[in-house]
């Protein structure tokens, strides 16, 4: 897949074309190499050095990725995440995890829902034990600014 920041902007382009056959690159990676595309944008996210843009769609992506408000189809893409490699899981968790300490409020946010779309999916199959720790001690160490609120 090219480079993600710069689908990732395509996709906002005003010229239909150009956004067209973007989205069909994030539909097609998504398709060809599931596991490589939620770490991708999950990559995305993490870097600071990115657009604050970019890094916000690629949440919700990813967060899309993961729920839907069909329940059907949503029990289909919590089945496909839990699929996915343990390892990959918890490299997106971690890099998602922590972007709640961002200085951009939007990104704290992004990253909250989708920490939430995560914990769906695996807290029924008791796949993430530490989730309420970790936000426990977020809540009571939340030196970032933002954490709190975040978390």
């Amino acid at each position: 897949m090219a480079d993600i920041t710069t689908i990732l902007q395509q996709t906002q382009s005003p010229d239909a074309t150009a956004r067209v056959a973007a989205e069909a690159q994030l539909k097609t990676a998504q398709e060809a190499n599931y596991d490589g595309f939620l770490t991708s944008l999950a990559g995305e996210i993490a870097n600071e050095q990115k657009p604050a843009e970019t890094r916000r769609l690629a949440g919700l992506i990813l967060k899309n990725a993961l729920d839907a408000r069909d329940e059907g189809r949503k029990a289909e893409l919590q089945a496909r995440w839990l699929l996915v490699d343990a390892n990959t899981r918890g490299q997106i968790k971690a890099a998602v995890w922590s972007m709640l300490g961002s200085t951009v409020s939007e990104i704290r946010h992004t990253c909250a829902q989708v920490i939430a779309k995560i914990a769906g999916a695996e807290i029924p199959k008791k796949q993430w034990p530490d989730l309420v720790q970790n936000l426990q001690n977020n809540v009571a160490t939340g030196a970032a600014p933002g954490l709190k609120q975040a978390t």
